[in-house]
This record gives structure tokens, sequence and C-alpha cells, in this order.
């Protein structure tokens, strides 16, 4: 199974162009409309684009035979692209058709499609399968709110596929839908814009009325207007000729929604009417859901209370409810809630608003759960209950500030402006010297004054230890930027601090909708623990900010005793309470379990109150830390990676001269920040390879001398380029050790012809790892030299081009982590083939020993099978590590 980034790119292959990329997927074309039978056709890639048309109308059953019976046909006649896209094309339809065992279905599919990319991966244009894989595994993760895993997935997918073909157009689709639902408007208009450039460039227009609608939709949001018309319209025009009528019906509700927005009442009431005799002639029961909702902001809008009521009650909500569809569920309750208020039921009118709120908390859907603690705030305000209208104004303005929401914010806070001028100015003066708005802060001062106030029953000592060991943490966390160190210094001094017997620190992935921990006392070995961030009192902690100080666990209901019983942990009582970052937004739970001396009090509520928000700033600032580090990882890969794309049979190379690397810095003690700066510089460090020209680095054959001092300017022309890369302090040698990569230790090298020391260490460690590589890999005008002439040269070459002490070094690394590296270029026919080999040799056996087994006439049994496992791996054409 594909594991990574890392791995996957090492097979990357863009097609050349369009054209070429169109003959490996009949995808790049539409059915002509007079087929009325297509599965009757024998032709495998007219049955293909029939099953693709038909997908795409959502008329799965006859899309699945066309898909079925081509994907015979492509096996009968060895088309194994075709067959691949079939299996994949089936696999998203029968997920998204199938609701109890689409996944599972669609899951074994993609298992399948996947083994064939694997056992024909010299294929041409292979990697466009892979990509389309790729993607649509991104689409099932995303459906099933999995949306970090999605987006990993759809970037990874990116980095296969031709950047001027069909899939990379449907990938920005998709980037461009995850970054509408993060907020992100304008990156998502940017995708999209892309994706609809090359459907207009590939002419098909069926793929170009999906971006259309799309972007169409997210203008209607940032209220420019005139465009969102113009692209509905379009969308909808491609729609009709195609006869898609589901896209129709989905279309002119957003050209619904348009008209009532820029306030054309004529115009809306004219295309509900049609729409709505359409959907029922159809059948298309959630779409006319959505219509008649619209229909009732109409009637809401013109007082119209009764009408609007009984159409909600008796139309609108069975259809959603019994489609499942959450978004026109939460919608509809939101505007009966206005409605109930002018009714005069105003108790009526709050529970409909907190069935919206629960609904968009369930779907994830932030914008509109900004929207409707709006409408609540407003209500709470017509009803003359200011503090009421002012929570919900600001929870929807926080909502709003964290997640993107700019062009709700003005709304907001010209409500805010309304109920209370003072609270407005606040937050404006607030937010110019960025401050806290939303929450006091509980600082170390406040726990300090809360613990001199415990009743005197309290033992001095024991204040004075929560006392130190509260000054401990805030020290520690001063200092500690290892995210998961942090956390575990944390745990253990809050235990101490508390005089709890267990600890546990939750924190709360967004993307994923999860709570999570590394560190739970009594839970020690556990990889990770990790749940649904609605369950349990942890859950409903991050879910409403409450602080949990439960005396007698077993008799609270909300308990979940199934933990203890599968731990065999008693909980007597506990203390549950949120931790927040410095926007206050709920980042994680702290949960303590089982006071030493009775229960938790007010001090220990305001003591870890007072952790809590250091540990939010310190934990916010390792995972910022975190996450700079993986970005600024990635940048440095996809550099990388761009010099490999150029020429196939050399990717991969900068990533595995760099693991040769990093395990001679090992072998030599180097610091952690010079590892990091070698792993960099020799990830980049044939960068400079931008400058050489195409026909000269991929020439078949020797070069000539011309063409030889042409190819040495990379090394100039890599320090040139790393140059003007900003670097962190401990990586400014970075440039320095990337351009050293061809110096050699007596002065013979370039680009500058340096000696000895005057090469960094880090610098000759490169050019060691770098011909170990170039003499290890297959390349245009040879196949991989021999192991023994391999070691017969790092020998003969050490004083002359190689630091002696390094090679002594390298020599001293042990041969299977050298097997993992060396495997990582094969190719894959037995997926366990190379794991397998790998086993037999012995971890222990250094490179030095093996280079003294191979110089032995007769070798022992153990020898001999070392030697029989390494060589089949080194030489075997058939193994790889992509799987």
């Amino acid at each position: 199974m594909v594991k990574g980034p890392e791995k996957l790119s090492q097979g990357r292959v863009h097609a050349k162009s369009a054209n070429e990329q169109a003959k490996f997927s009949s995808i790049e074309g539409a059915l002509p409309l007079s087929i009325n039978n297509p599965a009757a056709s024998q032709d495998p890639e007219a049955l293909l684009q029939a099953g693709q048309l038909l997908n795409f109308k959502q008329d799965y059953d006859q899309s699945l035979e066309c898909l079925d019976k081509a994907y015979r046909l492509c096996i009968q006649e060895k088309k194994f692209l075709g067959a691949i896209v079939a299996l994949i094309d089936m696999a998203w339809i029968k997920y998204k058709r199938d609701a109890e065992d689409g996944p599972t279905k669609a899951t074994r599919l993609f298992s399948e499609a996947e083994a064939m990319i694997q056992a024909h991966v010299h294929e041409p244009n292979i990697n466009e399968c892979r990509a389309r894989l790729l993607h649509h595994r991104g689409l099932m993760q995303y459906r099933q709110g999995n949306f970090g895993e999605g987006l990993k997935l759809f970037k990874m997918a990116r980095t296969f596929c031709a950047p001027d073909g069909l899939e990379a157009a449907k990938i920005s689709d998709s980037l461009g839908i995850y970054y509408e639902r993060t907020g992100d408007f304008q990156r998502a208009i940017q995708c999209l814009k892309l994706s609809l450039s090359i459907k207009k460039r590939l002419g098909i227009e069926h793929e170009q009325a999906i971006s259309l609608q799309i972007l169409g939709r997210i203008y209607i949001t940032f209220e420019e207007h005139s465009l969102a018309l113009s692209c509905l319209e379009e969308s909808l025009t491609i729609s009709h000729q195609l006869e898609d009528f589901k896209r129709v019906a989905s279309i002119n509700n957003e050209l619904i929604k348009l008209f009532i927005f820029r306030g054309d009442a004529t115009a809306a009431r004219k295309l509900i009417a049609e729409a709505e005799k359409e959907n029922v002639r159809h059948d298309f029961k959630v779409a006319l859901g959505m219509t008649l909702l619209y229909k009732c902001f109409l009637l809401y809008a013109e007082q119209e209370n009764d009408l609007c009521y009984t159409s909600i009650i008796e139309e609108i909500l069975p259809i959603f409810k019994k489609f499942k569809s959450k978004k026109g569920y939460g919608i509809a309750y939101r505007l009966l809630g206005s409605v109930e208020y002018r009714r005069g039921d105003h108790n009526r009118a709050i529970e409909c608003m907190s069935e919206s709120i629960a609904c968009f908390k369930e779907d994830n859907r932030v914008d509109e759960l900004a929207k409707t603690h709006f409408e609540l705030g407003k209500l709470y305000w017509a009803m003359d209950k200011k503090t009421h209208a002012l929570s919900s104004m600001l929870e929807s303005l926080k909502l709003a500030e964290l997640n993107g929401l700019a062009y709700l914010t003005s709304y907001i806070e010209d409500e805010i402006y309304r109920i209370d001028l003072q609270k407005w100015q606040e937050i404006v003066q607030k937010r110019a010297n960025y401050e806290r708005v939303f929450e006091k802060e509980h600082t170390l001062l406040d726990a300090l004054s809360a613990l001199s106030e415990e009743s005197e029953k309290n033992q001095a000592s024991e204040r004075t230890k929560s006392l130190i060991s509260l000054l401990r943490v805030g020290q520690a966390m001063a200092g500690e930027q290892d995210l998961d160190k942090l956390l575990c210094l944390i745990k253990d001094e809050t235990e101490r601090a508390l005089m709890a017997d267990r600890c546990t620190v939750f924190l709360y992935d967004r993307e994923r909708n999860e709570l999570w921990s590394k560190v739970a006392s009594g839970l020690e070995g556990t990889e990770e623990i990790r749940f649904p961030a609605h369950l349990g009192l942890a859950g409903y902690v991050a879910k409403t900010g409450e602080i949990l100080n439960i005396k007698d666990a077993y008799n609270d209901p909300r308990f979940n005793k199934a933990v203890d019983k599968k731990t065999g942990y008693k909980t007597e009582n506990l203390l549950c309470i949120p931790m927040r970052n410095r926007k206050m937004e709920i980042i994680g739970v702290f949960q303590v379990l089982n006071k030493s001396n009775g229960y938790f009090k007010k001090a220990d509520e305001d003591l870890l109150m007072a952790i809590s928000a250091s540990a939010g700033v310190a934990i916010e600032n390792a995972q910022l830390a975190r996450e700079q580090k993986v970005a600024f990882e990635s940048f440095i890969k996809t550099l990388s990676s761009t010099i490999d794309a150029r020429d196939p049979i050399t990717a991969g190379h900068s990533e595995r001269v760099a693991q040769y690397s990093l395990l001679i810095g090992d072998q030599m003690n180097m610091p952690d920040d010079d590892l990091e700066a070698l792993n960099y510089a020799s990830l980049l460090h044939d960068i400079g390879k931008i400058g050489i020209k195409e026909e000269i680095l991929i020439k078949d054959g020797r070069l000539t001398e011309k063409e030889y001092r042409h190819i040495q300017k990379h090394a100039y022309y890599t320090y040139e380029i790393l140059k003007n890369i900003h670097f962190e302090r401990h990586l400014l040698t970075v440039p320095e050790i990337a351009a050293s990569h061809h110096e050699k230790v007596d002065g013979t090298g370039y680009f500058r012809g340096l000696s000895g020391t005057e090469i960094p260490l880090s610098g000759r460690i490169l050019a060691l790892s770098d011909v170990f590589d170039a003499i290890t890999s297959r390349r245009h005008y040879r196949n991989r030299m021999p192991f023994d002439k391999v070691l017969g040269i790092l020998r003969r070459d050490a004083g002359n081009h190689f630091d002696p002490d390094c090679v002594e070094m390298f020599f001293n690394i042990q041969l299977q982590k050298l097997g993992q590296i060396l495997i990582m270029e094969r190719q894959v026919d037995l997926p366990d083939e190379g794991s397998s080999l790998l086993t037999e040799v012995d971890r222990h056996v250094t490179l030095r020993e093996y280079e003294q087994v191979l110089s032995k006439e007769k070798m022992t049994k153990g020898e001999a099978d070392v030697h029989r496992a390494f060589s089949t791996l080194y030489h075997h054409s058939n193994i790889s590590y992509l799987d």
C-alpha cells in the first residue's frame, strides 16, 4: 500500500503535454449524446467515456454497467491503464451510491487498482493513474470528515499528474472546495480558475460546468453578484446541453439564492416556479427541498409568516430529514426560529436556533454556525435580552475571525456596535493591540491568590509543593519547543501540582474533529489515544468550554464507565477544563483524576486554569514551530523533486543522498542542528541543475568536454539559488554545504577548487554520499556497478576525492540500513520481497564486516546467507519500497 509522499515521489514522471495525457485516458472527451445504449458498445474507450459521462449525470447504475464492461474488455485487450481507470471510477461510484457498504467496496477496488499500478509501473503515463487513485482516496477521506487526510492526498496526487491535464484540473477543484469550506476563499478561487482554464483548453464542457458552478457559489458569498451570475449561467447552459438535469436543478437553486441576495424578488419568484415544476417532474427531492426553502425566505420577507411556517414544517423538514441533508436541515430550523419569534413563541424560537446550532456543529459547518449565532443574537436583542444577545454575537465573531470568514465580520460588528458600544470599542482596541478579545485570561497571580485563600486545614507543605511545581512547569514550558517533550512535562508537573493520581492532556485536531493524546498516565506504551471530539467528558468540555469538577464520577450520568472497565482503573473524582490559545480558541482539554486527599476544590480549578493558560500558549508555540518546520521541509522536498522530475532515471537521487549523509553524520556524532543542515543541503544539492540545458541533462551517452564544463556550472548555480533563500540561523551553512558536493579533498574538484578542511565537513560527507548513490544507481548509459567494485572505489579514492575519516565512518554503517535506502529506487512486482530480504540481513552486520566477507574465499553459512540476501536485494530489478 502507498505509504507517503517521500516514497511515492520516487516514481513520478509527468506526462509531457495535455495531448499526450489525453491518449492515456478517454476521459478527455464527451460521449456523443446520440448513443442511446452505450453499454452495447465493444469499444473499451467509448465505454469508459460513457461510464464517466453517466457518472457525471449521476446515473450510477448505467455508469457501473459501462465501466464494468470497459474493465473486462481492457483486461482482454491488455489495455491496463484503461482497466485501472475503470476500477477507480467504479470504486468512487460505489462509495457514493451505497450508503452502508460503499466504503468497504470502494476500498477493495482501490486496492485492486493500486496492485495493478504496481504491476505495470513501467507503462507510460502510469503516474496519471496513480494521481487519479490518490485523488479519489482523498475524496473518500474528505467525505468521511477526515479533512486533513483528504487534503494530504490531494496534494500528493497533484505531484504525479501532468500539470496541464484533466486530473490536475479535477484535483484543483477538490482543493478549491476544501479551501471554500475552511474560509480561504481567495485560494479557493485561484484553484478553481486554474481548473477552469485547463478544462477550457482541453475543451471538456461537462467538466467546465462543475468548476463554473463552484466559482459562482463562492462569488455569491463574496457578494460579487455579476461574476456569480456569469459563472452560473454558463454552467447552466452547458448542463442543459448535456441534459444533466440534476446539475441544472442544483444551479437553479444557486441562481435563486443569488437573486434573493441582490434583491431581485421578481426574478427569484419566476425561477422558483420553474425549478419547483422541474424538481417534481424529475423527482429531485433534496433539490426540491432547497427550492421550497428559498421560496420560504421570500414569504418571510413578505411577512407571510403562517405560509412560511406551514411549508417548513410540512414539506421542507421532512425532505431534509429523510435524505439526511444536514445543511438544509440546519438552515430550515434557523429560518423557522425567526418565523416562530414573529408568531410570538419566543421559547420555541430559541429552541429552533439551538437545533440549528447543534446540526451545524455535528456537520462541522463553521460558516453556517457563525450565521446561526448571529441570527440568535438578533433574536435575543429583539427580546431585550442584552447579555444573551452580546454573548451570541461574540460567539459569532469568534467563529468568523478564527475561521477566516471575513465577509461576515463587518455585519457582526455592526450588531455589536448597536448592542454594546463599550464592548465594541474594547474589541477594536484589543484587536489593534494584539490582545485577547473574548475571555479573561487566568494568570499565575490569580492562582497564587486562590491558593493563599485555601482553607487552613490544608497543610502548608502541600501549598508550597503546589507553588513550586507551578513555577517549575512555567519555567520549563518557556524553554521547551518540542511538542512531545512539552506534553510529557506538562502532564508530570500537573499531577504534582494538583496532587492527582493521573493526568491526561488532550489536544484538539480541528481538521479531523478529534481529541488525541500521546501522554496519559497509566497508559504508557500506548501509541496514541484518539476519539471523536464530541465523545466523553473531555469531548463535552471541548465542545462547551465548561469546567467539570465531579466529586463522584460513578454517580454522574455523563461519565463513561467502560473506560475504567477496560483499563481496570477506578475513577473516583475528576477535574476537566478546556485549554485555550491566545485567540481564546479551545485547543485541548486537561483531565486530572483522583485527588490524593479527597476531591478537587475551587483552588484546584484556579490552579489548573493557571497552568492551562500558560500551557495553551506554550503548546500553540510548539505546534507553530512544528508546523513551520513541516512546511519548510515540504518546501525543500518540493524544490528537490523539481529537479528529479526533469530526469526519470535520477528520480529519488536527492532523497537517497540525504539518507546516506545522515547515516554518516550520525556515525560522526554530529549535533542535531548540523544534521538538519546536512539533510537540507543534501536534498537541495542539485537544485542548480535548473540552469542546465535539458538536452545535456538527459543526454544518453557520454558528454563532450564543452557539455561537461556546462554541467559543472550546476554547483555554482546551486550556491547562487540557495543563498537567496532565508534560512534560520542554525541552517545558514546550507548553501555552502550544498555547493561543495563536487569538491575533492585534493583540491581538484569544482566549483571553487577547495581542498582538505577548506571544504565544510558536511560538504565532504555530501560528496561521498553523492558518488555512492551515483554508482549504485542506474543511469542513462550504464547499470548499477557491482557492489564489490563500489567499495573498491571508496577505498581507492579516500585521501584524494573523499575525506578518509568520512569513508571510515561510512564503513561503520549497518548493512541493513544501507539496504533500506538502496532499494528505494527499485520497481515493484512482489510487495513483500524487498522487506523480506532485508530481514535476512543481520542488522548488526556493518558495511566493514560485509567488505571482509566479500574478500573471503569461503564463507560460513551465516555469512553466505547475508551475502545472498544483500546481493539479491542489490541486483534484483523487481524490488521496491513503493508498497
